[in-house]
């Protein structure tokens, strides 16, 4: 009997860091049931590299998966935080006709709408500027994703977006 016990298999958010990366998307750790990095450089330290998100998860296997948003992953993110954000997004698509599908996750306090970096130009992050309750996160923000715990104790989910609400 080898006296070095083996290493656990992978967790739940260990799988799912490791599925975000594989697909292409950087990730980095996040402390448990928190959007803090657990990393030194926190979205800075994002990565696809296998051998680095082990080593994170290894340390903490039920730390949250943080992905970078804006030039980093391609992608910018709609923030949409509760009853507030639901009603400034309403009030948008009501004035400018309806978003158009995309990836949705959802979160412990609204949901995450992911879209497409322009071609041209930026996306930065910004807190409030669309209305009440909608963040941007671009260049130089992060997001948590699926299957992280909200500090509520809530798992973020993955579903495909219908901007229409029936």
């Amino acid at each position: 009997m080898s006296a070095e016990a083996a290493a656990p298999a992978p967790g739940k958010l260990h799988r799912a860091a490791r599925w975000y990366a594989a697909h292409g998307w950087p990730v980095f750790a996040c402390l448990p049931r928190d959007k803090r990095p657990a990393t030194e450089h926190g979205l800075h330290d994002a990565s696809r590299d296998t051998s680095a998100i082990d080593a994170w998860w290894t340390r903490q296997p039920k730390a949250n998966v943080g992905v970078p948003t804006g030039t980093a992953l391609g992608s910018f993110v709609l923030d949409i935080d509760g009853p507030e954000g639901e009603a400034s997004l309403a009030a948008l698509e009501q004035e400018h006709g309806p978003l158009p599908a995309t990836l949705e996750q959802k979160t412990g306090r609204g949901r995450h709408l992911f879209f497409l970096m322009p071609n041209s130009g930026d996306v930065r992050s910004s807190v409030s500027q669309l209305g009440p309750g909608l963040d941007i996160r671009g260049t130089g923000g992060y997001v948590v994703v699926a299957p992280s715990i909200h500090p509520s104790g809530v798992a973020a989910a993955t579903t495909t977006h219908s901007p229409r609400r029936h």
